[in-house]
Formats: structure tokens, sequence, C-alpha cells
């Protein structure tokens, strides 16, 4: 008989599934504007993160186009580090159903430090 302990636990399990519901993320294979990258993707079961890739910054004046990326599912994502400086491509993560809209991100002080030190860098190479 298991114990408690061990009941808990695979009830947890469970729950963190999402009984049996299918992990989406918001992709696009090619560089898109944020804003058009609305496509709905049913991940397989190993993935557990949404990814998106910052591509292309717009690096001169007036700056009116959106940025490009591309988004998808990803078993094994790696965020870049908010604090380095010149990143050719920054990436992003995170782990909830459908969270990588652009409705949905938010532009913190690291997200924003990498999208200055993206410019920067196109700017002085």
């Amino acid at each position: 008989m298991a114990s408690p302990w061990a009941t808990r636990l695979l009830l947890m399990a469970a729950w963190s599934m999402g009984c049996g519901e299918a992990f989406r993320c918001y992709s696009c294979e090619r560089p898109t504007p944020i804003y058009a990258c609305k496509n709905i993707t049913y991940c397989k079961l190993e993935d557990t993160a949404c990814k998106t890739t910052l591509e292309k910054v717009e690096s001169e004046y007036p700056f009116d186009q959106s940025p490009m990326v591309t988004r998808s599912c990803s078993s094994s994502c790696l965020a870049t580090d908010p604090d380095s400086i010149g990143a050719a491509h920054p990436i992003f993560c995170c782990f909830r159903d459908l969270c990588n809209s652009a409705e949905r991100a938010k532009l913190g002080a690291g997200t924003l430090a990498t999208l200055g030190a993206v410019f920067l860098g196109h700017r002085l190479s």
C-alpha cells in the first residue's frame, strides 16, 4: 500500500501535467513582426516551454517597425542572460500554456536592457 506522502506526490504530478491536455505555444518559423506571430501550435509531450527568439530590431531612426521574432515550443529553453551586452539573438522562455503572446509579454527591466544591448550592438558594428 502506498504511503500518504507518495499518494500526494503522484496527485501533484498528475495535476501539474494539466490532466492530459496538450501544451500550446504561439509559433512562427520565419522572422515575423511580434504582433503578427499568432499561430497556435500543440507542442510535443516532451516540450516544457514556449521559446521566443528576437531575430531583428530596427537599428535606424525613426524606429517605426516592430521587432522580428521567431516563436516555437521547446523541450529545453535556455534564456539569454538579460545582463549580457550585444547578444545577436536574445532568447526569452516562458512555461505556461500560450504564454509567449505579444499581449502577455511584459517588458521588464531585463527585457528592456536586452533590447537596448541588441540595439547598441547593431549601432556599434
